[in-house]
């Protein structure tokens, strides 16, 4: 199949549907059946003006899908009629900013005036302030007693404790009331213990969706299926080159898909492996990029002694139990001078969780560590046999 120039898309009129890291909707959210059907059931609940007693926390490595699938939950709700409000929760002024959010659904009387709160009128000396602290939760329960509503945040692991912790709040004594609102989170990994340092208890009651990488089945949906829609098709021994250099990391899929999109033309011959080996320098160029920012990150961070020897335990399989990894950090912090307890073994590895480079698995008869990405542990692996970790 002829390729066109880097510059020369030949994306057709609805141009290239894949997204990576633009935290937009993919174009097939493939794997995600399991949280779609619990959110969908939650979301059921509250169209019907019931409150669902609970709300969904998704938290996951970056890359992984976790806006994408908030965004997906959002258009559901809006679908079956729920009032939405989305925002950052990493944004200043949270509590003030969902008032404002609030204060502009449509309603009616009062809710007019909400929209000019903050305007002064010259000549009248009149001002319309913003409501007074601690006002969220009256405005919550008065929406909620209008219409559903369903609060959307995303970056929550970036949220401030105390108007986190107002929010929470709020949502929990509204939905007591048996008012139907329902709060979604999405956030990195440490979004769990930042919730509990939180000390509210909305994060005991919620729903809890870890967000991993894909199976190779799901992996392969999450490229073929788009193609397909736009009538192009992709050899099996293709697609299953860009399923295993992926290793079921959605971010990756979308590179792939995109440097698919555009730089095959349509035609009806199917995309072969002889595209995909004149493609993958596109991709390896971005890889290589998103590796470069992750070994830095890792580095600032003072993990790479412990990001080394999690990457040579990993070479021999995709998965360690605990006291496994634990054991291999906990050495290489002491052969690194550092202190080599249990704790701070235990720490650099919720560390690494945090930065999503390993990940925390229970789907087997044990709970057990995988990485989060395995070409970026071999990526680490090399780095280290060179010496890149000692400079």
């Amino acid at each position: 199949m002829r390729l066109l120039d880097a510059g020369g898309a030949d994306s057709g009129p609805r141009g290239n549907p894949f997204v990576p890291g633009q935290g937009g909707l993919p174009p097939h959210l493939a794997g995600r059946e399991r949280e779609q059907s619990v959110l969908r059931g939650h979301l059921a609940m509250l169209a019907r003006g019931k409150s669902p007693g609970t709300g969904a926390v998704l938290y996951g490595p970056r890359g992984n899908g976790k806006t994408a699938l908030l965004l997906w939950a959002v258009r559901e709700a809006r679908e079956q009629g729920v009032r939405v409000v989305r925002m950052p929760a990493s944004s200043e002024g949270l509590g003030e900013g969902l008032r404002v959010e609030l204060s502009l659904l449509p309603s009616w009387g009062t809710g007019f005036l909400r929209r000019f709160r903050g305007l002064k009128v010259p000549g009248f000396g009149i001002r319309m302030n913003a409501p007074e602290d601690g006002a969220l939760l009256r405005m919550l329960a008065r929406t909620a007693r209008r219409r559903p509503l369903l609060v959307a945040l995303d970056e929550a692991h970036k949220m401030d404790p105390g108007p986190g912790r107002d929010l929470l709040n709020a949502v929990q004594h509204v939905q007591g009331e048996g008012r139907p609102v329902m709060l979604a989170l999405a956030g990195t990994p440490d979004l769990p213990r930042h919730l509990n340092a939180m000390g509210a208890s909305f994060w005991e009651r919620s729903e809890p969706l870890p967000i991993g990488r894909l199976g190779p089945e799901d992996s392969a949906d999450a490229v073929r299926i788009p193609l397909d829609a736009a009538g192009r098709s992709i050899a099996p021994e293709a697609l299953e080159a860009v399923v295993r250099e992926s290793h079921g990391y959605p971010y990756f899929l979308q590179l792939w898909g995109k440097e698919i999109w555009d730089r095959c033309p349509a035609g009806t011959d199917p995309i072969s492996t002889g595209d995909i080996d004149r493609i993958r320098p596109g991709f390896r160029r971005r890889q290589r990029q998103f590796y470069g920012n992750r070994y830095r990150e890792l580095k600032r961070a003072g993990l790479l002694p412990a990001a080394s020897a999690v990457a040579a335990l990993f070479a021999g399989g995709e998965r360690r139990v605990p006291e496994e990894v634990e054991g291999a950090v906990g050495a290489a912090l002491a052969k690194s001078g550092r202190a080599a307890h249990e704790a701070a073994a235990l720490e650099a590895c919720e560390r690494l969780c945090d930065l999503g480079y390993i990940w925390p698995v229970d789907d087997g008869p044990v709970p057990c560590y995988e990485p989060g990405i395995p070409s970026l542990t071999g990526y680490v692996a090399d780095a280290a046999r060179v010496g890149l970790g000692r400079r």
